[in-house]
């Protein structure tokens, strides 16, 4: 009995464990069946994305700035080199390997072995064409060889012209990011969307190459066509570099812009980087100071109160403005001018950059019209051909917030911060007759296959002041430069040229010292027909000289000559000017 019930109770747990293996299998096989099969092709299967091919950053001209080079990665199987004692040697010879460096570590055994990244299309064609010939050698002796060599197409960043315009075309981090400039404003739009590969992996998870097929190919990023003009460009590098190794100042920036259409064509700072050598470049060296460095401009920026003023019609050039003998005392502090004026014209005073004279125009204007020309001339206010760079929109205060003392220090660059890129912007007004014109930096787009996606065209943005004001101020300007003026230096034979200097001391500890200075010439030419602004501002010259005239004004001399000349501008000798613009 006992015997019988045993073997029951035996039989219940085999049907109880049958049951609920039974129940499994068929849970695996058709319920869950999807999920282990999709388990199982991970498994021996792998995704791999395709890098698109990152669009190239080209100049006005379509001269490339920044483009993706084809690179490769290239894998030896030894199981398919059929001769390795002859054909190692000359895989080291091609690839630049050292003697025995492959043969003293070949196994036939090992499959898909790291040869070199980052080989070049002219190496990887010399590899082909040597494979293909052991292939056909092998053949005539009546083997049936497989290829041997295996290549990965990759891209790395290059850059043609080196530091040469690097603060406005940036560079790529290592995951191939823009993380400066053009690369970085525009990133979504260069770098295309990435496509997909599925493979299959054998038992060591490599990659089975005959199983390899495509499942989505990559989109390529659009060419972005930049209103920069290499040509240009150059003359503003080559420029710099000579006033950085004869002043050695902490920093310089220098802008050209068309004044007609807002078109930037050229910017350069100092110091700069070079984008080939990513690995090695400080953070410090990535900002492009144009934009993102605001400094008080000092006597550059009396073009503003010298247009606010002629427009308001406070007075004419030939006003008379008591300079008070180079001391003014204004809400308890003296204002001094570097040389003892008496009563000069209101176009005297802007040749001799009088301080006094400009503080006397702020006054008479008033804190609440200064400011809002000074706003309406663009400063203030970001100029936004960057996005995402950090650019600052520079300080002005409302009114309310100044001193009684602000509206005489104003007027002369004084208790005002603005970045390079404002003052040419505020100098392109006067230049275009009154208009300010949206700056611009990004010309159009241009598809992977060349066709022309977008143009960005010219954008007035408002009227300043008149067109009579600005012909005025540009008068008063171009005494600056002629014999008498504080830029004389600036000149450019063959030109009459309008422009101001500036020597603005920089602040330190809360109070104005001696030593440090920012030195600045800011011009157009030709004064009668402006082709292009130049902005030129030296961060702290080192030497004997730190006037704006002497630093800057020399260099623009120089600079715009060569600009004129790639412009097709062409060189006359000066009309003679009258003496009497009248009454306003």
């Amino acid at each position: 009995m006992k015997t019988r019930q045993r073997s029951l109770w035996i039989l219940v747990f085999l049907a109880f464990g049958f049951t609920v293996v039974s129940h499994r299998l068929v849970e695996l096989q058709l319920v869950e069946h999807p999920k282990y099969a999709r388990l199982a092709m991970l498994n021996h299967c792998a995704r791999i994305d395709l890098p698109a091919h990152r669009g190239m950053i080209v100049d006005v001209h379509g001269t490339p700035l920044a483009q993706s080079q084809a690179v490769y990665e290239v894998r030896l199987d030894g199981k398919n080199l059929l001769d390795p004692d002859r054909a190692l040697p000359k895989l080291e010879s091609l690839l630049g390997l050292g003697s025995g460096t492959l043969s003293g570590s070949f196994r036939r055994s090992e499959r898909y072995r790291l040869l070199a990244k980052k080989v070049s299309e002219d190496v990887v064609q010399k590899l082909t064409t040597f494979e293909q010939e052991e292939l056909r050698e092998w053949r005539t002796s009546g083997k049936s060889p497989e290829p041997f060599l295996l290549f990965r197409e990759e891209f790395v960043r290059v850059y043609p012209n080196g530091p040469e315009g690097a603060a406005v075309v940036g560079l790529l981090d290592g995951e191939g990011k823009g993380v400066a400039g053009v690369e970085r404003a525009f990133d979504r739009q260069l770098r295309g969307v990435p496509g997909e590969r599925w493979i299959e992996k054998d038992v060591l998870g490599r990659e089975i190459p005959v199983y390899r097929g495509f499942n989505a190919a990559p989109v390529d990023g659009a060419t972005v066509r930049l209103t920069l003009d290499l040509t240009i460009q150059h003359i503003l590098e080559k420029g710099l570099d000579n006033l950085d190794r004869e002043f050695r100042p902490k920093a310089i920036c220098s802008v050209v812009i068309r004044p007609s259409t807002g078109e930037v064509l050229g910017m350069a700072v100092r110091p700069t980087f070079d984008p080939n050598d990513g690995e090695h470049v400080h953070a410090e060296r990535l900002r492009n100071r144009c934009l993102t460095d605001p400094m008080e401009p000092g006597s550059i920026f009396k073009i503003v109160t010298l247009g606010a003023a002629l427009q308001e019609r406070e007075v004419s050039l030939d006003t008379p403005v008591n300079c008070e003998n180079g001391s003014f005392s204004y809400a308890g502090f003296v204002l001094h001018d570097s040389h003892p004026y008496g009563v000069l014209t209101v176009r005297e005073v802007t040749a001799k950059s009088s301080n006094i004279g400009f503080a006397k125009l702020g006054i008479g204007l008033g804190a609440a019209r200064l400011y809002r020309y000074a706003r309406a001339f663009g400063i203030s206010s970001a100029s936004g051909i960057l996005p995402w760079q950090g650019e600052s929109a520079g300080v002005l205060r409302a009114p309310w917030q100044w001193s009684k003392l602000s509206i005489s220090r104003i007027p002369m660059g004084q208790e005002v911060m603005v970045t390079p890129i404002q003052m040419a912007q505020a100098m392109a007004v006067i230049a275009n007759g009154g208009l300010f014109m949206k700056p611009m930096l990004v010309r159009g787009w241009i598809s992977p296959e060349g066709r022309s996606l977008s143009y960005v065209a010219p954008e007035q943005v408002r009227r300043v002041i008149s067109e009579k004001t600005a012909r005025w101020a540009s008068l008063a300007l171009a005494s600056v430069v002629a014999k008498g003026g504080t830029g004389t230096k600036a000149a450019v034979p063959g030109f009459t040229v309008a422009g101001k200097t500036g020597t603005a001391q920089k602040a330190v500890g809360g109070s104005y010292g001696h030593g440090r200075y920012i030195s600045s010439f800011i011009g157009y030419l030709p004064e009668e027909d402006p082709q292009f602004v130049l902005l030129i501002m030296v961060d702290e010259p080192k030497g004997a000289h730190y006037y704006g005239g002497e630093v800057a004004a020399p260099a623009f001399s120089a600079m715009a000559a060569q600009i004129a000349e790639a412009l097709g501008v062409v060189p006359r000798s000066a009309p003679a000017r009258a003496a009497h613009v009248g009454a306003l």
